[in-house]
């Protein structure tokens, strides 16, 4: 449709009235295969630096020039370099609409139509942007005072990555400086920041609330924590002794089961001494946990994820001597069993060459390998048990962190656009043909809203950006079943 030989198009406003003698203000633009004047302003202004043309009664070649176009006011006759006679493409678009969009400028593909589109909505923003006053103001400061803090928060990562309420913290600053910069930038209420702040607002009201619902429900809250807690905990020494024994008729080695199960014994008892220390301390310090709600919800859902991580703390003790153990006992296996098909591992080259083993080697590692086979159920009894339950707490971390995101991230102010039809989420352009009485050939571009998943997925904030990277699937289960670290 754009890309006949020597076409050439006319962008023009659909609310543009050339009522009045004055300057056009645009741009001009020669393509491959067309050449495009593009009207950036609704209004025939009496002067500007960036004109394109000139609208009158009559034509005066004083104020024309090459790449230039005069419009007869009243009327939709256009004339470019003095020429009547020139094929014209008038394009009508919506002009609050184009200048509005926060989805154009998106189209990479390399065609005619494409490069258009983006020319003028790019010269619209770029008119929009340059209203605005950027000199520094109380918006430049904060954002030079979160840069200091973000470099703080990057010093402590190393130590604090661990921590759940850090993370979100770290990811809370990082979205504050993203909404103060655009803010300072583009003094504009775009789609993305008007569902941030939403989702924010929305956030504070569930924290607020949920400080109030646990103030009145405190001593239940308390008490059933020390319940769940000591239940959790006898449940596990009920099942170290299951282990101790003879669990399902598995024949084990009794006295490295024994060792084992009376070494994590001790943790879990020192792990009861510590739950009744902290009991008293739990009523005093109740109301300081509840402190991050006002912060918002999420903010207290991490405060959740930190609990639950102390809570179960000698759980991942163990989980971590299973799996060390473990893995210690599998490269030991796979090492031994390259011992007797005559082969050793060369990390130099990064492979494995032949080698020939002396006699008292190959007597040493029959010796280990026996040794390491036979101990190998134990350790896969205890590694399986408290790998599960390993398991179980990183399901339950992602799922809090799964209803943090939704709760940081509810697109009710996307929805309430998309449901008003606002051009500031119109991205689809629609052409049709405009019937005329003359020869003139005229098109009418329509900006119609994205669904309601695309704007949903474009306007609102990822894992990524976050900072919240979830292991995938294969991760875990290489990890599960090389005995590293979950």
């Amino acid at each position: 449709m754009f890309t006949n030989h020597n076409n050439i198009l006319v962008f023009i406003p659909k609310n543009f009235l050339p009522d009045k003698s004055g300057f056009i203000q645009g741009f001009y633009k020669n393509h491959e295969n067309s050449e495009a004047y593009y009207i950036t302003n609704s209004q025939v202004v009496s002067q500007c630096t960036d004109h394109i043309g000139y609208t009158g009664k009559f034509l005066t070649g004083d104020f024309l020039g090459k790449n230039t176009i005069f419009i007869e006011y009243g009327t939709t006759n256009i004339r470019v370099n003095h020429d009547s006679g020139s094929i014209i493409t008038q394009v009508y678009y919506d002009y609050e609409a184009f200048r509005n969009s926060n989805v154009l400028c998106n189209n990479e593909e390399d065609t005619n139509y494409g490069i258009h589109i983006r020319e003028l909505n790019e010269k619209l923003g770029l008119n929009k942007r340059r209203t605005h006053n950027n000199k520094p103001n109380i918006l430049y400061w904060l954002i030079v005072l979160l840069n200091l803090v973000t470099k703080l928060f990057l010093k402590l990562r190393p130590l604090m990555k661990s921590s759940a309420i850090f993370t979100h913290l770290d990811s809370n600053i990082k979205t504050l400086k993203w909404f103060l910069t655009v803010l300072n930038e583009e003094r504009s209420f775009s789609p993305r920041i008007g569902n941030t702040v939403t989702a924010k607002l929305i956030d504070l009201i569930l924290g607020v609330a949920f400080i109030y619902v646990c103030i009145d429900y405190k001593c239940l809250i308390i008490s059933n924590f020390d319940h769940i807690s000591q239940i959790f905990v006898t449940n596990l020494r009920e099942l170290l002794i299951y282990l101790m024994g003879s669990p399902i008729g598995l024949k084990l080695n009794y006295a490295f089961n024994n060792s084992l199960g009376k070494f994590f014994f001790c943790h879990i008892n020192l792990w009861m001494v510590f739950l009744h220390t902290m009991q008293p301390l739990l009523d005093a310090i109740f109301l300081i946990i509840l402190l991050p709600a006002l912060l918002g919800f999420s903010c207290q859902i991490a405060i959740f994820s930190d609990i639950i991580s102390v809570a179960t703390f000698h759980v991942y003790c163990i989980y971590i001597y299973a799996a060390r153990l473990f893995s210690l006992q599998l490269r030991g296996l796979i090492s031994l069993w390259r011992l007797f098909i005559g082969r050793k591992s060369n990390p130099l080259r990064n492979r494995v060459d032949s080698c020939e083993y002396s006699s008292n080697q190959l007597f040493i590692g029959t010796l280990g390998f026996t040794l390491l086979l036979f101990l190998l159920p134990t350790t896969t009894m205890y590694y399986t048990v408290f790998a599960a339950f390993r398991l179980a707490t990183l399901l339950s971390f992602a799922l809090l962190s799964k209803i943090k995101n939704v709760i940081s991230n509810i697109p009710l102010y996307i929805i309430i656009l998309w449901i008003f039809r606002s051009s500031s989420i119109a991205g689809a352009p629609q052409l049709s043909w405009i019937p005329t009485t003359n020869n003139q050939t005229q098109i009418e571009i329509k900006l119609t809203p994205l669904s309601l998943g695309q704007s949903i997925e474009k306007f609102t904030k990822n894992n990524k950006e976050t900072g919240d990277i979830e292991p995938s699937f294969g991760t875990v289960i290489t990890h599960l079943f090389t005995g590293q670290l979950m």
